[in-house]
């Protein structure tokens, strides 16, 4: 969704409703390297569930984000910028057109079978990722009006020109399949502390699903059932993880109905792909990232429930980490969303509105 035409490489901005975070990429010869990053909290209630309740806590956010970032060069006034997951929606769609001219009337007739929002009430653009004579495959990216405007207005009020708007899917894909050079079809799983997102990659991302899982939900059971504060649950969590040999298995037993629920929603993905698509193809891995990444032996727990091999990501495999001791390994993860945005901010020649 592109709102300004530039010539301007523009900042990488993630959000969500306990965090911001900014990566501003730059190419050196034929590699590339983060310029600019940072990340600062947001306070509790500031975001709900991608809504903004207190919009100059919020602003005051940003510009605390932009005034105190790490490296030397400026930070560009552009941006592209992921609204909250749980606020947008990616769809892929098989769309019967004479011609290129036809697809948009085409979508606009489909789409309210396949979104919870009216068509009026929503922001939407679209990409064609597979044509095959009068039959096209298109990839939908949308989100309610309001979110989008509210936004729009905070971001105005701290200077950020906000030259795209995307999805977190594609953002991560752009890092941890474009730049990484892995096609292979796959699932990517991101953890975060609100909630997860999973979306099924295979050429293109071809849909995503937002799950009821998140870091918080389960640092509040271990916290309850362990009798420690929530800062204690998520040190135990990260100390013990699923390993059944630490912490007496504890964190493992109380993790385990979450872990078996995630595995049930990944073979379901895996069978809806399956049985909806055209030719698909074999999924051949998961791919875990985002902070819930980091859990102890989540990997090796997830490849025996589900059959299918489980790693983690790597966001520093094309990328030089220009900071260790910032960018550690468990950050790194909570990090792929903003660099992945970085990296659509390169190329302002595919900053764009659609004719």
């Amino acid at each position: 969704m592109s709102f300004f035409s530039t010539a301007e490489t523009a900042f990488g901005l993630d959000i969500s409703d306990q965090t911001l975070r900014l990566a501003q990429m730059a190419k050196a010869g034929k590699k590339i390297k983060i310029r600019s990053y940072n990340e600062v909290k947001i306070p509790s209630g500031c975001l709900v569930n991608g809504e903004i309740k207190q919009p100059d806590v919020f602003a005051a956010a940003l510009n605390k984000l932009m005034k105190t970032k790490f490296g030397h060069s400026e930070l560009s006034r552009e941006a592209i910028i992921a609204l909250p997951e749980g606020e947008t929606f990616l769809k892929s769609l098989e769309v019967e057109a004479e011609n290129e001219a036809k697809i948009p009337n085409k979508i606009a007739a489909l789409l309210p079978q396949s979104l919870p929002l009216d068509l009026d009430d929503l922001y939407w653009d679209w990409q064609i990722t597979q044509k095959n004579a009068e039959k096209y495959r298109v990839i939908i990216g949308a989100s309610p009006k309001k979110i989008v405007d509210d936004y729009l207005k905070i971001f105005a009020r701290t200077g950020i020109i906000p030259v795209v708007l995307e999805v977190e899917a594609a953002a991560i894909s752009r890092l941890l399949i474009e730049l990484n050079k892995d096609q292979t079809p796959q699932i990517i799983i991101d953890i975060g502390n609100n909630r997860t997102g999973l979306f099924l990659y295979d050429g293109t991302v071809k849909f995503t699903v937002s799950l009821l899982i998140s870091g918080r939900r389960i640092n509040d059971t271990v916290a309850q059932y362990l009798d420690l504060d929530v800062n204690q649950a998520e040190q135990a969590k990260i100390a013990c993880g699923l390993d059944e040999t630490k912490c007496q298995g504890a964190i493992l037993e109380l993790m385990a109905p979450t872990i078996d629920d995630l595995a049930k929603q990944i073979l379901n993905a895996v069978n809806f792909y399956y049985e909806n698509f055209p030719a698909p193809n074999e999924i051949k891995k998961i791919v875990l990232c985002g902070g819930g990444a980091n859990t102890m032996n989540i990997c090796h727990v997830l490849e025996q429930a589900t059959e299918i091999l489980t790693i983690k990501s790597d966001p520093f495999k094309q990328i030089q980490n220009p900071n260790p001791a910032f960018f550690s390994g468990n950050k790194s993860q909570s990090f792929i969303t903003a660099i992945g945005l970085g990296l659509r901010g390169l190329y302002p020649e595919n900053f764009y509105d659609r004719a």
